[in-house]
């Protein structure tokens, strides 16, 4: 049985008639608690399309869909080539080592590989919530964290101020990034030497 609260609103109205009689009139309504949550509501009336239409046409739409990502600082200088597997060969030129021991933040692969192997770019994808999360995580970054959040919003095309799509963790050299977009960073980072 579905539980509801009913209110009572009385309401009076005054009738005239010829005999000049006020009769007094009872409305009751009663409302239904609702049957989506808070949170629903919000993603089902504020992420519709039609919504959107309305708060454009009234320019009201928040600065995190608004804004435009910064632009890139950093051009790549390195021609990657990138495996099946995620693996990318790191340069062996000089000049282009001496690039990218200029750059003020620095991603260092994985350790650990037999044969003293050169390990991968640290950047995976995570699937979380019965899969309907999907984040990339970008690890072991060092150096100016706030350069390298500019560049990785610039090369992703995230807005300046949406702040909900990249977020750094406690340990502070781990970056999450929503969406599946490791293609998209290695290919960055490789072609910046990494």
């Amino acid at each position: 049985m579905l539980q509801s609260s009913v209110k009572f609103i009385t309401q009076r109205l005054t009738t005239t008639n010829a005999t000049s009689t006020t009769t007094n009139i009872l409305f009751t309504s009663s409302s239904i608690r609702s049957k989506h949550s808070k949170t629903q509501i919000k993603r089902i009336f504020q992420n519709n399309p039609a919504a959107i239409r309305v708060a454009t046409r009234n320019q009201t739409l928040p600065k995190a869909i608004t804004s435009h990502p910064p632009p890139l600082t950093i051009q790549p200088f390195f021609q990657p080539n990138i495996l099946p597997n995620g693996w990318s060969a790191p340069p062996v030129e000089q000049d282009v080592l001496q690039k990218r021991n200029e750059l003020p933040f620095r991603i260092q692969r994985t350790g650990n590989k037999p044969n003293d192997a050169i390990g991968f770019l640290p950047v995976y994808s995570s699937t979380r919530i019965g899969g309907s999360k999907r984040t990339t995580i970008i690890k072991k970054v060092l150096g100016d964290k706030e350069l390298f959040l500019n560049e990785l919003r610039a090369v992703l095309g995230i807005g300046v101020h949406d702040l909900d799509s990249i977020r750094v963790r406690a340990c502070g050299s781990t970056i999450e990034v929503k969406g599946n977009r490791v293609r998209d960073v290695k290919m960055w980072l490789a072609g910046l030497g990494f």
